[in-house]
């Protein structure tokens, strides 16, 4: 399926608006759904899964206690993890939509997140210039990489997993 038609340029599908602004979009592991993170700043974030065939809700998970930056599915589709202004990384299971577990530790807002590649261990990137590595399955912090100067806004784990990348305002990348 072609997602936009070369010819007209035309919208395939839409979603139903979503509550407030989208900070972030991103595909299941096997591409068959997307997650988008929203919410109302100083109310609450909401994460909607979506069907990626034609944009349809599937559910919708509200927690935290303002914007959600980031919300990643995990590689097996199992887990949510969903990260916000207030500090937070919650792990949701992705079906139920029930709260597993909060990972708490950053001391600035949280703004993105990157699961291994078999869904282990998850990063986080933070306002207050950290890098933080869990245990997606148990919450423990594995480690702090905390060498940049400035917030990180991005991270990323390389696909076989040997390599953690990320960035932000000191407008330098490091790779651990």
């Amino acid at each position: 399926m072609d997602l936009v038609d070369p010819e007209t340029r035309q919208v395939l599908a839409t979603t139903a608006e979503l509550p407030g602004k989208i900070n972030s979009i991103a595909y299941s592991g096997d591409g068959s759904r997307f997650v988008a993170a929203s919410g109302i700043s100083g109310l609450y974030g909401a994460a909607t899964i979506c069907r990626a065939d034609d944009a349809s809700i599937v559910s919708q998970v509200k927690g935290h206690r303002d914007s959600l930056y980031d919300a990643r599915l995990s590689p097996d589709g199992s887990l949510l993890a969903t990260c916000s202004y207030d500090r937070q990384i919650k792990l949701w299971d992705a079906t139920s939509g029930k709260l597993v577990r909060t990972l708490s530790g950053h001391n600035g807002a949280v703004f993105k997140l990157a699961f291994s590649a078999d869904g282990s261990t998850l990063a986080s990137a933070s306002a207050d210039g950290t890098v933080k590595i869990w245990n997606a399955q148990t919450g423990e912090r594995l480690d702090t990489l905390g060498q940049p100067e400035g917030e990180q806004c991005a991270v990323a784990i390389s696909p076989d997993d040997q390599w953690i990348v990320a960035g932000g305002a000191d407008r330098q990348v490091r790779v651990w």
